[in-house]
């Protein structure tokens, strides 16, 4: 086997290239920028992304998967003001680990490259990856009732598995969906962010769940 010696721009650019058949059909376009595949159905917006990163005698790889959602994030920029506009989203060992969504497992789906022929198995690990974790996932989460059922139905955690982030955003998207789908137990939920806001002890948090409480009372969301 040869020693890799590919420059990690090399890399990143053979990893995309031999991705591109399996994702460009299914409607996906590689943004290089951000390394990584986008897919815009209507107001849902899917991530696949590759992050590479290099060592002293190799280079790891690690998928991570995002769900922006439209209405949401329009909503609590409009509050808030600008954010990374992701929804839901996770590292895909954790995604797979965790099978209902909620209690986050930690896993290990890490790929390791040391010789340049490793490349195209890697190819072949995320292509697998795509298939059986990464699409059934973002077909999940094509729904606002979906985004709601795991962000604030029971079984209820903090910090589902598959909605990962910040808790603090987490806690405000939550109670965004919940009004945008009229949660019944919106009141309920109110209660609970608001002790769970507390909790972070980050002031600009507290005060930026406020701002989104207070207008999801006083304005009609759609």
């Amino acid at each position: 086997m040869k020693i890799l010696t590919l420059k990690t721009k090399e890399v990143k650019e053979s990893i995309a290239t031999g991705l591109m058949k399996t994702l460009i059909p299914e409607g996906f376009l590689f943004k290089k920028t951000s390394n990584q595949f986008e897919k815009v159905q209507g107001d849902y917006t899917s991530i696949f992304n590759i992050l590479i990163t290099a060592w002293g005698n190799c280079y790891s790889i690690e998928v991570r998967l995002y769900i922006s959602q439209k209405q949401i994030e329009h909503i609590y920029e409009s509050i808030v003001g600008k954010s990374h506009r992701l929804t839901l989203g996770n590292t895909i060992d954790r995604i797979y680990s965790s099978p209902d969504g909620r209690k986050v497992v930690n896993g290990n789906l890490g790929i390791k490259i040391y010789f340049d022929e490793d490349i195209e198995a890697a190819v072949e690990s995320i292509e697998n990856y795509y298939k059986t974790i990464a699409k059934p996932y973002f077909e999940k989460y094509q729904t606002l009732s979906a985004i709601d059922d795991i962000m604030n139905n029971p079984p209820f955690e903090h910090n589902p598995a598959d909605v990962g982030g910040n808790s603090d955003d987490r806690y405000m998207k939550g109670l965004i969906v919940a009004r945008l789908v009229n949660n019944s137990k919106y009141e309920q939920l109110v209660a609970t962010y608001d002790e769970a806001i507390k909790r972070t002890m980050n002031t600009e948090s507290i005060e930026n769940y406020y701002k989104v409480r207070e207008y999801l009372m006083y304005n009609k969301v759609k």
